[in-house]
């Protein structure tokens, strides 16, 4: 079965053999974990009707119905705690993973491992971890089609960073000297600088509260460019 190459990274995360998979779409990813032997019962939960049907199709396609069972339904909602091992939250925005996991905090207890690919707020989500007792122990980037990605492995564990460039840009990465993360951030760092450039050319109240916020990114910025290119 061919999957995107942030999909495979996430399912090369998976330590555990029963998985649920939220916002499963068409279920691919339980699915390759399937055809490699890597699990022994998945849940493709997702709250909508459309793509869950679909995931249906796919999954008896492959004659995975004995192994994945699929369950509609907001997030963990669907599933008790206890039932899943490793839990996997796969290109949702940061604020609404950290909604799945605060709703659900029984079965998010129980889990024994968190995947996770937010695609924007990571700094939010990685404080939130910390916040419940969760700890990264792995962390990578990737590109694909001009995209960005990050996808972080998490298992219980105290944990709290020191800076909020480690926060907003991963601790794991900025140690490795992550290239990819080297290369985002001189764009993000070149984008930025020209916003301010031009906030400080405008003498609107919304120009002149903004400034300060885009002053204060680059230092971080700054602060993680120091860390990755020393």
């Amino acid at each position: 079965m061919e999957i995107s190459k942030r999909l495979k990274q996430v399912t090369d995360f998976v330590a555990h053999p029963i998985v649920a998979d939220i916002g499963c779409d068409h279920g691919y990813v339980p699915i390759y974990l399937y055809t490699i032997g890597k699990i022994t019962k998945a849940y493709a939960c997702d709250v909508r009707k459309g793509p869950l049907s679909k995931a249906q199709e796919n999954i008896k396609a492959y004659g995975a119905e004995d192994v994945i069972e699929t369950r509609l339904g907001s997030g963990f909602v669907p599933m008790q705690a206890g039932e899943a091992q490793t839990g996997i939250i796969a290109g949702m925005g940061g604020m609404l993973t950290i909604h799945i996991l605060e709703e659900s905090k029984e079965v998010v207890d129980s889990l024994e491992q968190l995947v996770l690919s937010p695609q924007q707020d990571m700094g939010e989500v990685r404080k939130y971890l910390h916040k419940i007792g969760y700890r990264i122990d792995k962390e990578c980037m990737l590109e694909e089609e001009g995209r960005y990605y990050w996808i972080m492995s998490c298992v219980h564990g105290t944990e709290s960073y020191a800076t909020e460039a480690e926060y907003l840009y991963g601790k794991l990465l900025l140690e490795e000297k992550n290239p990819l993360l080297l290369e985002w951030l001189i764009d993000e760092y070149n984008r930025l600088s020209l916003v301010a450039e031009k906030l400080g050319t405008l003498q609107t109240e919304g120009a002149k509260e903004r400034l300060p916020q885009v002053q204060m990114e680059l230092d971080v910025m700054k602060e993680a460019l120091s860390w990755l290119k020393s």
